[in-house]
């Protein structure tokens, strides 16, 4: 128990507290973005409340603020909020908040907030199912989470690659003690069990990846021409598609509107 929990806590600084890039700038990150922001841009509404759990560099709350909403952007890491400040020239409709994901959770008082954003964080963190329901509770009536998932295909495909099939069995048997990854069904459940309506779930980077993602191997974004990179976004963004491989997705992007 220990040692799973100690293993959670190093891939959680690895990439929170040691960050691998600039997500607001690198190019295969912009292209998830690009991704991302199909589904998101319509709930950047000016005027609007929205909380952005994890921030990291911005790539969300930047344009969030300069599309006129009111954020609040929470992170573990100081200087990313210093970063953020650069790019909106020190707009005042942005509150940096420097907590945890519990803390912002316990701290903040419910049903504050239009929007609600945990993108590519809770996977490093235990009990999704809680995390949502505490997040949907951030909510005003009608308000809208958006989260992001690993899917369980993105660890067995990435474990076979390397070739530790004992860590590859494990996932696929939903077993492994370290990964926290939802299949498109049981985000589904998750979702209701949130009291929330599905609006949207839809996956994020299908059949692309970069460093080492065992999906570079198709297509890696930073080594794409712009004609290749919009070509791939539209098999990446085809629904029907996304229904055959959504459970093997780098994440699926869930939002749900609060009843």
């Amino acid at each position: 128990m220990l040692l799973n929990f100690s293993r959670r806590v190093i891939n959680f600084a690895r990439y929170r507290l040691i960050p691998p890039h600039n997500m607001f700038s690198h190019k295969a990150e912009q292209f998830y973005f690009d991704e991302y922001m199909q589904f998101i841009s319509p709930y950047l509404i000016k005027g609007q409340t929205m909380l952005d759990i994890g921030c990291q560099m911005g790539r969300f709350t930047i344009p969030a603020a300069l599309a006129g909403v009111n954020v609040v952007a929470t992170d573990i890491r100081t200087s990313y909020f210093r970063f953020i400040s650069k790019k909106i020239n020190g707009q005042g409709n942005v509150e940096f908040r420097h907590e945890t994901l519990e803390q912002s959770l316990s701290s903040l008082p419910k049903e504050q907030f239009d929007v609600v954003m945990c993108l590519e964080l809770l996977y490093n963190l235990p009990d999704t199912e809680q995390n949502l329901q505490k997040l949907a509770l951030l909510l005003k009536p009608g308000g809208v989470l958006i989260t992001s998932h690993r899917s369980p295909g993105y660890y067995l495909f990435r474990f076979i690659r390397e070739k530790n099939f004992e860590a590859a069995n494990l996932i696929l048997q939903a077993k492994h003690p370290d990964y926290n990854a939802q299949t498109v069904d049981e985000l589904k459940t998750l979702c209701i069990k949130s009291g929330l309506e599905l609006i949207q779930l839809s996956p994020v980077g299908l059949f692309s990846g970069f460093g080492s993602d065992a999906f570079s191997g198709i297509a890696n974004p930073m080594k794409l021409s712009e004609q290749e990179k919009q070509a791939l976004k539209q098999f990446e963004t085809n629904p029907d598609l996304g229904k055959l491989y959504g459970n093997s997705a780098r994440y699926n992007l869930m939002i749900g509107k609060r009843k």
